[in-house]
């Protein structure tokens, strides 16, 4: 099992993960690969192989075809540095990035960004586990048409996009079992977010069985990746007057061990999927996280990479 995390870098702040300099001043897909490569290298020091890169890389442009034409070598040479490495690399579909929604423009929009994003993971030779994760999207007054939508424009999407494409779940309109029946429509994989799960099952489904069901949704050959975080359970606000309670639909700054042992050791065999933390402290919380499980499951931490 690998255990990663999403963008930012906490143990080295200085660490980029994109270009982000605004189009005035020539933001380029070069300089972002050299961010990437550096983040390679501090991962590969800190023993983590599992990393969602920032979908930022290619910045904003009327042509971001052009600028991963022009970095062809160092886009190879970053892709074999992460397989020299054993890391995954994965990306996450931006918020508005929808397939979903009546705004036609805004779709295709989506619909360009999976494109781009994929021909960069080609670029980079990365494996088939090089997956781009993307939510189904809003509701828009009309679940049934929106899911009609998700479909045809699913369906519609170039060979190159569709085959790096995993749907996950959300913690409000599209549960687990909802996504599963589109992947399945689609002939795609799904992603399982535990804590999405827990705030939105409306079906009622068991926890074991949405592994199971997650699981088998991936081909051969490909391990499966699910999302794993702990609710935010601290008062937030300097004083008691202007603080506010939490939502358990946000992501606490570390993972709490117990819960993750917890559910390693009742619903996923070891080595039977990476681990994806969306915890705020990003590396600070898998770096964390491996260590407890030293302590407290070293049966566990003995199969994490």
């Amino acid at each position: 099992m690998r255990i990663g995390f999403p963008g930012r870098i906490f143990g080295r702040p200085r660490l980029k993960t994109h270009d982000g300099r605004r189009p005035p001043q020539q933001p380029h897909l070069s300089v972002s690969l050299l961010y990437l490569r550096d983040i390679l290298e501090y991962l590969h020091q800190q023993d983590i192989r599992l990393y969602r890169m920032s979908p930022y890389l290619v910045p904003p442009t009327s042509a971001p075809e052009e600028q991963i034409a022009e970095c062809q070598a160092v886009l190879a040479f970053v892709g074999e540095l992460a397989g020299r490495y054993r890391i995954r690399l994965t990306m996450h579909a931006l918020a508005y990035t929808t397939l979903s929604t009546p705004d036609e423009q805004l779709a295709e929009r989506g619909r360009r960004e999976l494109i781009c994003w994929s021909r960069l993971m080609d670029a980079m030779g990365l494996p088939a586990d090089a997956v781009i994760v993307l939510h189904v999207g809003g509701v828009y007054e009309d679940k049934d048409a929106s899911k009609a939508r998700f479909l045809r424009r699913l369906e519609a999407l170039p060979e190159v996009a569709r085959r790096r494409l995993a749907l996950e779940n959300d913690d409000a309109s599209y549960s687990f079992a909802d996504v599963h029946q589109l992947a399945a429509r689609a002939g795609l994989p799904v992603v399982l977010d535990y804590l999405h799960f827990l705030n939105h099952n409306p079906e009622d489904l068991p926890l074991t069985e949405a592994v199971h069901l997650a699981l088998a949704s991936w081909p051969a050959g490909v391990r499966p990746k699910m999302h794993f975080s702990s609710p935010r359970t601290e008062l937030k606000g300097a004083a008691l007057a202007g603080a506010w309670p939490p939502h358990w639909t946000e992501h606490a700054d570390f993972v709490n061990p117990f819960e993750f042992i917890r559910f390693c050791e009742s619903c996923l065999a070891v080595g039977e999927a990476d681990m994806m933390l969306e915890a705020r402290a990003r590396d600070l919380a898998v770096l964390r996280l491996k260590a407890d499980l030293q302590r407290f499951a070293p049966a566990l931490a003995r199969n994490v990479e």
